[in-house]
């Protein structure tokens, strides 16, 4: 069975072979058309080795090694989720500490006031001593 596919395939790699060479030199006007298709096909080939090489590689360094080396790489996957976690988690706390700082600094004074002329500040004042 396997020897049957084999030569198939062979057989029909010979035969687009053939063809392909043959049009070549006969037909002048498709030359570059085949030139430019057997660039395609010879770097579709150059890719899928390079992916095979890797994925080989891939698949060597990681069935050869220890079992203990697979709990360490567990061990250390979720230690760096924890810190990725903790690292989300603490500008949180920073926000809420700042907006506490900003509650604090009301009592004292307005920052967003201070750009604008005194007039203005005045006026708006007044405007909020009327509200409240």
């Amino acid at each position: 069975m396997l020897n049957l596919i084999t030569i198939s395939i062979s057989l029909f790699l010979i035969i687009l072979t053939g063809w392909t060479v043959t049009t070549y030199f006969i037909k002048k006007d498709s030359q570059e058309v085949i030139k430019e298709e057997l660039t395609n096909l010879f770097d579709i080939c150059k890719k899928l080795f390079l992916s095979l090489k890797n994925l080989i590689g891939i698949l060597t360094s990681n069935s050869l090694s220890s079992e203990e080396r697979d709990i360490t790489s567990m061990e250390e996957a979720v230690s760096k989720k924890d810190e990725q976690l903790l690292n989300v988690v603490q500008p949180i706390n920073e926000i809420k500490e700042k907006s506490e700082e900003v509650k604090y600094d009301d009592d004292h004074g307005d920052d967003a006031l201070s750009s604008f002329s005194p007039e203005v500040v005045e006026v708006i004042n007044e405007e909020e001593e009327k509200v409240a």
